[in-house]
């Protein structure tokens, strides 16, 4: 069901040991109580770190307030058709000022006309908006400019666009001798790219010295033979020396030679959710459980007659792994992977007795009776309206009740996105059963009739069931996420200000997802784009909530009719377009991360069957890992507590990362979401 975390605080005492002295000139360290944070975060002429040390000491570190500049030089490699693979170097100048006017400001310019592809552009997007969030700081707080020469396009320098933004933010100069490869991800860690040994071997033949590639990828694969190539070897053989890089901070630091602050992470066991929230999500379980018992009898004495066909004894077995999954973790007190896997059991289980259902209508001849069916699954738009009436009805006046509030309009929205997809399915599905009239009763009750109807339909009912699960669970959240915390009142021009900040990322990070892989695909299967779009989104669900949600804003159905009720300045809908914004761009990260960085190889159905990049992504996930941790420290020192929803996250990203690769996958997303929601407290906070 993909990413199942959110938001919400629990009251943490703030504090500890005494801060360290500062080791960089300039800089100075504080200690903070909860909320206090503004004053100093948001000067113009100076950056807050929180939790640089285990004591929760944070670092002031002072910024430049005239424009500065910085020359990075990126790396590429040419590949294609009837040429041998190479690579060469392309200077990208790079400018960041402080912004008075507090509006998104990313100025991509180009030489020529197109020379700056979608894939680049939407680098320097989401290398912008890391660089600004590693200083404790809003993208609206700085105008961020990046100008490049000739024709260049590809996300593999948005890693050392995000480190030489964080150089002219902070003043530092770069060293022209040093540059590095790799995508930049959501929380600051690097990603794995292609070609890195001819971008090495251009990047010698320039005169440069360190070369920082991507974590665990020493030995790289080269993109004109096809062989292994060790990566510190080549470097040194060309007299330079290669860095691995894990995150942005490193990134600095190698074109700097100096090191930024940052945060600590917490100890795991931090991380633990509190008794009472343990409590409320085991009530919720359970009650979970008892739908799946329900289901799960009928499909047992289908599958037991034989009766299932073979896509439906798929789902069922599904349902059946999920279940018992759930029952051990319920068992070992993980409650928050147990209630997320339960959750997934009753969608798998549900849409297989529904989807039986409709397919013995029709082979009993009923195929107006199959109809009505599934129109009965489909009216769905009561329950959907009334539980984002209900979400924006609330009326937090603590930081853990805004961000609860956030927190259920995430399910409400992902339930949403699904609904919408399904309007266009169902209309489909109906269109195949209309085209099943006229045909005999034989004919339709055939096995092959059968099967054609499964694969029909289920596609449409699962996507029914994830709106139905969604939508519950965004009612449940508002009961069992707690909101007791300390008291406050957020911003709303800067509730608006950070909710474009993430509708700028998000927009580019979906424009960048659709050229990369949507029209490849489209190309390659010889489809319309539209179709194209719309067989990727049922297989990804991330893909088709990020894609309803980066065109939230201008969506003519219930978005427009809740912004017309609450009204555009109203709380309600300001958190709402945050939460939405916020989870595109978490979505549409995870989507490049898996198709264009990890080299993730899916079959027909979606099913993860292997990750290439295998040896980088553990380093990524164990780092990703360390930074949900890191995000805590910052947002318990900033709120006075580490988000209970950052907490859930956590809880299910680590039980995934035991699992198979289609859980580690999810592991890496749900590591991120902890650091975004612990990353989206601080900035409620800081504004």
């Amino acid at each position: 069901m993909g990413k199942l975390g959110s938001l919400a605080l629990l009251v943490c005492a703030c504090g500890g040991k005494p801060a360290p002295k500062p080791t960089t000139p300039g800089e100075t360290t504080k200690t903070y109580q909860p909320l206090t944070i503004k004053q100093d975060a948001k000067q113009p002429n100076q950056a807050v770190i929180l939790g640089t040390d285990a004591g929760n000491g944070s670092t002031v570190v002072p910024l430049p307030i005239a424009p500065s500049n910085g020359v990075v030089d990126a790396m590429f490699v040419r590949t294609g058709a009837g040429i041998t693979a190479s690579g060469g170097t392309s200077q990208v100048k790079l400018g960041t000022s402080p912004n008075r006017e507090q509006t998104v400001q990313v100025g991509i310019y180009e030489e020529m006309a197109g020379g700056a592809g979608p894939q680049w552009r939407a680098g320097v997007w989401v290398s912008a908006f890391v660089a600004a969030n590693t200083l404790g700081k809003d993208l609206t707080d700085f105008t961020f400019t990046a100008s490049s020469g000739g024709f260049i396009d590809g996300a593999s320098a948005s890693g050392l666009m995000a480190g030489g933004f964080l150089s002219t933010m902070t003043g530092t100069k770069i060293d022209g001798a040093a540059t590095m490869t790799g995508i930049i991800n959501p929380d600051g860690t690097i990603g794995p790219v292609s070609g890195i040994p001819e971008k090495f071997a251009a990047s010698i033949a320039k005169g440069k010295k360190r070369l920082g590639y991507p974590v665990g990828m020493r030995y790289a694969e080269s993109a004109a033979s096809g062989e292994k190539v060790d990566l510190e070897k080549l470097a040194k053989d060309g007299g330079a020396t290669a860095v691995e890089i894990s995150n942005v901070h490193d990134a600095f630091k190698l074109l700097t030679n100096k090191t930024l602050p940052k945060p600590v992470p917490v100890a795991e066991s931090d991380m633990a959710l509190d008794p009472e929230t343990t409590r409320a999500i085991s009530v919720k379980y359970k009650a979970w459980q008892q739908r799946l018992g329900g289901e799960w009898s009928q499909l047992l004495q289908l599958q037991q007659a034989g009766r299932l066909p073979t896509r439906l004894a798929l789902m069922a077995a599904q349902a059946r792994k999920s279940g018992e999954e759930a029952e051990r973790l319920h068992a070992q007190g993980k409650v928050a992977a147990a209630y997320a896997r339960m959750l997934s059991a009753w969608v798998s289980a549900a849409s297989a007795t529904d989807t039986y259902e409709i397919m013995t209508k029709v082979a009993a001849g009923d195929t107006v009776g199959a109809m009505g069916a599934l129109g009965a699954l489909d009216a769905l738009d009561a329950a959907t309206v009334e539980v984002f009436k209900k979400i924006g009805a609330m009326k937090p006046n603590t930081m853990g009740g805004h961000l609860q509030m956030m927190g259920a309009f995430q399910s409400a929205l992902r339930g949403w996105g699904f609904k919408m997809f399904a309007a266009d399915a169902v209309t489909r599905t109906r269109r195949f059963m209309m085209g099943l009239d006229g045909r005999s009763r034989e004919d339709l009750s055939s096995p092959e009739v059968a099967n054609e109807v499964v694969e029909n339909v289920a596609p449409t009912v699962l996507l029914l069931g994830r709106t139905v699960a969604e939508t519950i669970h965004a009612a449940q959240r508002m009961e069992y996420e707690s909101e007791k915390t300390i008291n406050y009142m957020c911003s709303l021009p800067n509730v608006r200000r950070l909710a474009t900040s993430y509708a700028s990322a998000s927009a580019a990070g979906i424009n960048y997802f659709e050229t990369l892989i949507v029209q490849d695909q489209a190309r390659a299967k010889n489809l319309p784009f539209e179709e194209a779009s719309r067989q990727l989104a049922l297989r990804e669900p991330d893909y088709l909530v990020a894609f309803q949600l980066s065109r939230l804003a201008n969506n003519e159905g219930l978005p427009k009719q809740l912004r017309e009720q609450w009204g555009e300045k109203s709380l309600a809908w300001n958190l709402m377009a945050l939460a939405g914004n916020e989870l595109a761009y978490a979505d549409s990260a995870e989507l490049i991360a898996k198709y264009y960085s990890l080299g993730v190889k899916v079959d027909a159905t979606g099913r993860v069957e292997s990750i290439e990049q295998d040896k980088a992504f553990a380093n990524m996930l164990e780092t990703a890992q360390k930074t949900a941790r890191a995000s805590a420290r910052a947002a318990r020192i900033a709120t006075g507590a580490i988000p209970v929803q950052a907490k859930i996250a956590y809880q299910i990203a680590s039980i995934q990362r035991d699992g198979d690769a289609a859980d580690k996958l999810e592991a890496l997303a749900g590591f991120w979401t902890a650091s975004a929601l612990s990353q989206t407290a601080v900035a409620l906070a800081r504004n």
